[in-house]
């Protein structure tokens, strides 16, 4: 198996961030109730145990900011700075302040001309809006203007958390599966089609949903007539296997998009060690027909990404 792998969904804390959400809030996401703790010697450790060349970074979720301009932007910044004191071993999804969106669309311009970022890291919602919504369609058609990536992983979702779980262990998945239904509901990736949408933990539940939203997107009266076959939106978005390495969620992969759009990624360090290097071992024995481990490893990420 690869020992060059790209780890797209890999995150950071850059003191700044950590300094303005509080490890209580980073605890609070957990189902153990413990923040985890991030350094770039910890994510190099666990790169190289692992068989990881790089990280793709990116400040993941938390609470509404206040100045997010100006805090993202050093986030930014700060991961600008690890791509350059380690070369080669972490690339960046750039935060955007959404959703202010002239704000945005500033930092867009800065992240991708003045620190070449790879991409940008989209929420599935804010404020209660999803990505469909109009409110976003300025960013959307800049990114898509720039051919840009936009990587989308969950956050607290806009309503309260239902009593049986932590909001990471369930509502992360229906929240990454509603805003990629309000994409394709909408027209956005009908209108987008320069801008890669990845899926952060193998797309919530939307492999198994597939079938059951597309069906019903066909009996919503125009919607097929304006914007061409669910299914084929549903195949062109990107999924990474973060906390998803399982043969079930690969073989629902398989069904529901291309074998060159499955991304390997770990949630470091979100997710503990132990379970990065077990989802490793399994996914190291999957054999499902079509799928290339060793694309999935890297050669999937390193198309996207322009890597050589």
């Amino acid at each position: 198996m690869s020992k060059d792998k790209i780890d797209t969904h890999h995150h950071i804390f850059p003191k700044v961030y950590v300094d303005a959400v509080g490890m209580e809030m980073l605890a609070s996401v957990m189902p153990g109730g413990k923040a985890p703790t991030w350094s770039a010697e910890a994510a190099i450790s666990m790169m190289d145990s692992n068989g990881i060349r790089e990280g793709i970074a990116s400040v993941s979720s938390g609470p509404p900011l206040t100045d997010a301009a100006t805090l993202l932007r050093k986030c930014n910044d700060a991961a600008a700075d690890l791509r350059a004191r380690y070369p080669g071993r972490f690339g960046s999804f750039a935060s955007l302040p959404l959703p202010d969106v002239d704000a945005s669309l500033r930092e867009i311009e800065y992240s991708l001309d003045t620190l070449k970022a790879d991409g940008f890291i989209l929420f599935t919602s804010y404020e209660g809006r999803y990505l469909g919504d109009p409110l976003f369609q300025p960013v959307l058609q800049e990114l898509d203007r720039r051919g840009s990536v936009a990587f989308i992983h969950p956050n607290q979702p806009p309503y309260e958390t239902p009593r049986v779980a932590p909001a990471s262990v369930l509502e992360f998945p229906f929240d990454t599966t509603r805003t990629a239904a309000s994409l394709i509901i909408s027209g956005a990736i009908h209108r987008y089609r320069k801008l890669r949408f990845i899926l952060s933990h193998a797309g919530g539940t939307l492999p198994f949903l597939a079938p059951r939203l597309s069906l019903s997107i066909s009996m919503m009266p125009g919607l097929v007539e304006q914007y061409g076959d669910p299914m084929a939106a549903i195949r062109s978005f990107y999924f990474d296997t973060a906390l998803s390495a399982a043969p079930s969620t690969l073989a629902a992969l398989a069904h529901v998009t291309d074998p060159d759009h499955i991304l390997f990624g770990t949630d470091f360090p979100f997710a503990p060690l132990a379970a990065i290097q077990n989802f490793g071992k399994v996914l190291d024995q999957i054999e499902i027909p079509g799928i290339d481990m060793n694309a999935v490893y890297r050669n999937n990420a390193a198309r996207l990404l322009g890597r050589k």
